[in-house]
């Protein structure tokens, strides 16, 4: 079986993310990419994560097509598949649909800025992706924009959290509970009045990038 440790790690992920209420019985996906090969494996469409063993997962190459599998890929192949293109350091990749972040993308916000210092694993502040149709080339290149040349997570407008990661796919799993974490802290500091205090400066110079980038592109482009 191609792929084995991946196909593994993926159904593992699956079911922590289903047990923690981040994703539906078969909603949201996960994926794990070989630079080396080429070859991608990802959640089968419409199998439940309480259900799902490795050999269910599908193998697929950098343009979708099938190369081990008994069923359809997710639906949300062109999303994976498009983001490790755009970036080559990332080998992993966790899309679920955390509904306090799906809440947040709903209110009209553009980005989440770092209310906590766990938010180092994002690279920081997390770009809203404007609504697009699930499964589509245009969300596919909506949630690249929104992550980014430097950023490992996004919230899709209406729809839910995508996280990539140069180490793992726990790690990438994580982020979207962080992302999930940082979301409630940025509602209760919201609700308590008053300033809020931001890390995304401290956290770009500690990472070495430039914290506030993002956050003024996107407050320019309006």
């Amino acid at each position: 079986m191609l792929m084995q440790k991946q196909r593994e790690d993926i159904v593992r992920v699956g079911k922590l993310l289903y047990d923690r209420g981040l994703v539906q019985l078969c909603g949201g996906n996960i994926s794990i990419c070989d630079r080396e090969t080429g070859m991608v494996a990802i959640k089968p469409s419409g199998k439940a994560y309480i259900d799902m063993q490795p050999e269910d997962v599908i193998v697929i190459d950098f343009n979708g097509k099938v190369i081990e599998g008994k069923t359809s890929p997710s639906i949300e192949t062109p999303m994976h598949t498009e983001v490790y293109k755009a970036r080559p350091d990332i080998k992993a990749i966790v899309h679920c649909h955390p509904p306090l972040a799906v809440a947040w993308s709903n209110k009209g916000k553009k980005y989440l800025r770092s209310v906590i210092a766990a938010m180092y694993m994002t690279n920081g502040a997390i770009m809203v992706a404007p609504y697009e149709d699930a499964g589509t080339k245009a969300l596919a290149d909506s949630a690249v924009k929104a992550i980014g040349k430097d950023g490992y997570g996004a919230i899709l407008q209406a729809h839910g959290v995508i996280c990539g990661s140069a180490n793992s796919v726990f790690q990438a799993m994580e982020m979207c509970f962080v992302i999930e974490d940082a979301v409630k802290i940025a509602v209760v500091s919201e609700l308590m009045g008053g300033e809020t205090f931001y890390i995304d400066e401290q956290l770009g110079q500690a990472g070495g990038y430039d914290g506030m980038e993002r956050i003024r592109k996107a407050d320019l482009e309006g």
